[in-house]
This record gives structure tokens, sequence and C-alpha cells, in this order.
């Protein structure tokens, strides 16, 4: 999507990783001051090296670099940032492994956003981290140029100094003018997207458009949507037909009908589909890094930006009719036909859900 002049800003639509990657180098590379980079995944391949060197050559030049991978989700290690390292760049690792009373789950506390900050002037939100596992497929990514950089700045800040001991404490929202930066931790107390995507639901009139990746609705949200559908609303939900997790295409199944009987429309989009979106009445839209499911709601650090801005509405909007004319719509009766294997897997796999 071309670029857009709101009101005090510009903004940008992404869709296709490999004009994202594109425009993110070339905004580091004018760099003048400060580069700040927090990512789930850091892959040791082509995008990884394009993106390490690039940041080494602006710690060459003086530009302050921090990187924030996490120690989890990514395949690097301090080796790989040597030369960044020397050069002046900081690289933390987001909580290695812990061992501790509860380890599976503390471990499985990740921190899944994704940032791109640059001088205070240019942010990058949304699904995409840096990997070129992705490239080839449907992500989506916000640019925007102005000062609610220095909003995502203080939420970046509080990951940075925290990144081995990070807590609950200090997660909220940060208000921007109309926007609202939802900052997620486990532990219940500070599920913000959650709660927002059931209020959203429960106050849509027309339309709900939601396009995620994975698809496990905690029962509040999946009760939300059958609410929803009875007094007319119309929801839609695009996701792959196979995602790039096969544990979690099993657990959905069992979800697919169940909604389908209850009145939402769900529809395969051919390939891989990464993009995190929720758009309701053509009046508010949320995005970011969360997926529509328990793992990122209950389990994971989030970041994801909530507004009510037309014109970002209007062009995300676009996005997903684009996807959707892509799709295929979900088929009950094959559904309802499905191998007795899946059948079993989902059942067997069912004591674990809440861990994806």
């Amino acid at each position: 999507m071309g670029m857009r002049r709101g009101n005090k800003m510009k903004y940008e639509i992404f869709s296709d990783p490999a004009r994202v990657y594109g425009k993110m180098l070339a905004d580091i590379k004018r760099a003048k001051g400060e580069i700040l980079l927090e990512t789930y995944i850091y892959s040791n391949d082509k995008v990884g090296f394009e993106f390490r060197d690039a940041l080494v050559k602006k710690a060459l030049e003086g530009v302050e670099v921090r990187l924030l991978v996490d120690a989890w989700g990514s395949n690097v290690n301090r080796a790989f940032f040597k030369k960044l390292i020397a050069a002046g760049g900081e690289v933390r690792f987001f909580r290695k492994l812990r061992y501790a009373i509860r380890i599976f789950s503390a471990n499985h506390e990740r921190n899944h956003r994704k940032l791109l900050l640059i001088d205070g002037k240019v942010s990058y939100i949304g699904s995409m981290n840096i990997t070129a596992s992705c490239l080839g497929w449907r992500e989506l990514m916000l640019r925007v140029e102005g000062s609610m950089t220095e909003a995502f700045r203080r939420s970046f800040n509080k990951t940075w100094k925290r990144f081995g001991l990070f807590s609950i404490h200090d997660m909220r929202r940060i208000v921007y003018e109309d926007f609202e930066i939802l900052q997620d931790a486990p532990l219940g107390r500070y599920d913000l997207t959650e709660r927002r995507y059931r209020k959203l639901i429960k106050s849509a009139k027309k339309e709900i458009l939601i396009e995620t990746p994975y698809l496990v609705p905690p029962m509040r949200i999946r009760k939300a949507f059958r609410r929803a559908v009875k007094r007319g609303v119309k929801v839609k939900i695009v996701i792959p037909r196979r995602s790039d997790v096969l544990a979690v295409d099993i657990f959905r199944n069992r979800y697919l009908g169940r909604l389908h009987r209850a009145g939402v429309e769900i529809y395969y989009y051919p390939k891989k589909l990464h993009s995190k979106l929720l758009i309701v009445d053509e009046g508010s839209f949320l995005m970011g890094s969360s997926n529509l499911d328990f793992r990122s709601f209950r389990h994971q650090y989030e970041i994801n930006l909530f507004g009510k801005n037309k014109e970002i509405i209007s062009v995300l909007k676009k996005h997903f009719v684009f996807n959707l004319r892509k799709t295929k719509r979900f088929d009950y009766g094959v559904w309802q036909e499905r191998h007795l294997l899946s059948r079993i897997g989902e059942f067997l796999m069912r004591p674990f859900e809440k861990y994806f």
C-alpha cells in the first residue's frame, strides 16, 4: 500500500515480506541517531545476515543500536552478533532458559513482540519476525512516521531494562492521542488484548473481520462470537489452510465445526498467512503480534495497536478484502468426514490446548 498521511502522521501498510524488509533496511540505512529492534524470531539465514550487517554498519557510524531477541524463538547466539557488539551495538536475549518450580510454564512465557523504531520518528509494528522463512507468506505490518514512535519507545525501554527478569509490573496500555498500545503479559491480570477483543466483539453491530494464523480461541471469545452472530453481526475469520505449526492446526480442528454451526464464516487462505488483524464495524481496529489463541492471550508478552483512525481502517479493510478474494470457504461436510486419526489426535491433545 502507498504512503498515506493522517492528521499528524504518515503511515503505510505492508503485506509482502520482501517489500517490508526492503523498506525496513532502507530506514535503517538512513538512521542518524538510534535503532531499536525487538523480535521473537531472529534467524541465522540471509535475512538475518542482511539485517545484522546493516546494523553493524550503522553502529560503526556511531548510531546507537539496541537489539532485543527472544532466547527461545531465535536460533542465533551472541557469537552471531560478535561484529555488532564489537562495533558498539548492544544485544540482549530475552529470558534464557530458567530453572524454576514451574519450569515448563515459566519458560513458555516468551517475548513475542515485533518492533522496529528509528530515530524516534519511524515505527514498525505487526506480525513479522526477522527470518527468511516467512518470504512468500502473507504478513501485516504498519509503518508509521511521527511522534507515536516515542510511545513505542516507552514500551521497548521497559522490556529492555527487564529483559532477564521481565514481570507483569508496569504492563499496561499506553495512550497516544486516539490510539492505544496494548502491552500484554502472562498470568492473567494483564490480558489487555483478550479483554479488548471481547469488548469489541460484544460492541459489534454489523461486521467483525479477523485474520489470524492460529485459531484456538478461549471459551469467552467463542461465546462472544456466538452472541454476536445472534445479534445479526457478520463474523468472518481468515486462516491459512495449513499453518507452519501442525499441532495448532490439530487443535483448531476441534473449533472449526462448532464455530461454523454458530454462524461464524471461516475462510482458508491457500498459502501461509501470518497476519494478525481485527476490524469491527469499520470503526476500530486492532493489530500487532497477538494471535487468536491461548498462547498469545495467556502465556506471552505481546504488543498490539488499537485505534479508530478511519483512513488506517480503510486501508486495513482493503488488505482484508484482497486476501478474502483468494480464500476458499470452510466446508462443514468435509470437516465432518475428516479421518478418524485426526479426531483421535484432537482428543489426545486436548489437555495441552491452553499452551497453544
